[in-house]
């Protein structure tokens, strides 16, 4: 087990530098004018001279990418502006570290993120379960077009929908807003609970059918079939044996849809008005400040490596079919 966990760190550390070299030169190789962005357009050629000096911008590619790695796990002092480690660079347009401004967006798509996990996580178990109990049935044709239909509109679609209708228009829930768990943590459920229930109901109709087929092909192995011969009953097996084998493939879509979302849930931060790291990524985009962009996505990947590696060792415990070597 030890062996296997170093093994699957080492290797995900190889997959983090890998993706921060490949991030480095796609946004800091091409061709760019981070002086210029935030200067300004009535900036004069000395002072985005003095702007490159300031933040090393003059200095050899080769020596940017030491020095912008060395800031990842030491800091940075770049032209006397301090940047503390994890220095994920320094925004051009609003000249303050890109770092303090994760720190500032992560926690609101965290919020989203895991109200919308307890969600659609416990109505994608539950209706895939019942599903695969009546199987060929109507209500599990029912469970199953309801799921069809949901995927098949566009996630913006409906999110602007319910924003305009249920909230704008005639007020069924409190518009979103975003208020710190260690401020108020009454005011922070209130203000995402409505974001929770739309986001969650609508992406569990996504793993609805996953867990459905799951569930089914488990029910047919000799395991379960001992358990009938037992007399155990259909709750009891369908609980204690054949859900701990048939969320395994759950797990390994939800850890890489969570890691995604992590990374930005650009729409619903977007259409319901939260600085998220999705809405942090698309300011910066319209405004061409290439170290945020970058440091969203340095901090995606560590996000996705983890769960990656966390999701794996879940398989261990969920799973008695699987043993971690």
């Amino acid at each position: 087990m030890l062996v296997y966990i170093l093994r699957r760190v080492l290797l995900g550390l190889s997959v983090l530098l890998a993706a921060i070299v490949a991030t480095f030169c796609i946004f800091f190789l091409g061709p760019s004018d981070p002086a210029g962005a935030l200067c300004g357009r009535q900036c004069t050629p000395d002072r985005i001279v003095q702007i490159e000096k300031d933040l090393g911008l003059n200095k050899p590619k080769t020596e940017q990418f030491v020095t912008y790695t060395k800031g990842l796990v030491a800091g940075n002092d770049l032209g006397g502006k301090k940047c503390d480690a994890p220095c994920l660079g320094w925004s051009y347009v609003q000249n303050r570290p890109v770092t303090d401004m994760v720190k500032q967006a992560f926690p609101v798509t965290v919020s989203i993120v895991i109200g919308g996990i307890v969600v659609y996580s416990t109505l994608g178990i539950l209706f895939g379960m019942i599903a695969a109990r009546f199987r060929g049935k109507p209500l599990d044709r029912v469970i199953v077009g309801v799921s069809q239909f949901v995927t098949s509109i566009p996630y913006f679609v409906l999110a602007q929908l319910f924003f305009l209708y249920a909230m704008v228009y005639y007020g069924l829930i409190p518009r979103a807003k975003y208020t710190s768990i260690l401020d108020n943590p009454f005011t922070w459920f209130t203000g995402l609970l409505g974001i929770w229930l739309f986001y969650g109901t609508v992406l569990s109709a996504n793993y609805v059918r996953y867990v459905r087929a799951s569930m089914i092909d488990v029910q047919n192995q000799d395991y379960i079939r001992t358990a009938r011969s037992k007399g155990l009953g259909e709750r009891k097996i369908a609980i204690s044996h054949a859900l701990r084998a048939g969320i395994a493939p759950f797990l390994t879509l939800l850890g890489l849809a969570v890691a995604a979302e992590l990374g930005g849930a650009i729409f619903t931060e977007r259409i319901f008005g939260l600085q998220g790291m999705g809405n942090l990524a698309l300011t910066s985009f319209d405004t061409s400040d290439l170290p945020v962009i970058a440091g969203v996505v340095v901090v995606g990947a560590v996000i996705i490596v983890s769960l990656n590696l966390l999701v794996d060792l879940l398989y261990g415990l969920v799973d008695p079919r699987v043993k971690l070597s």
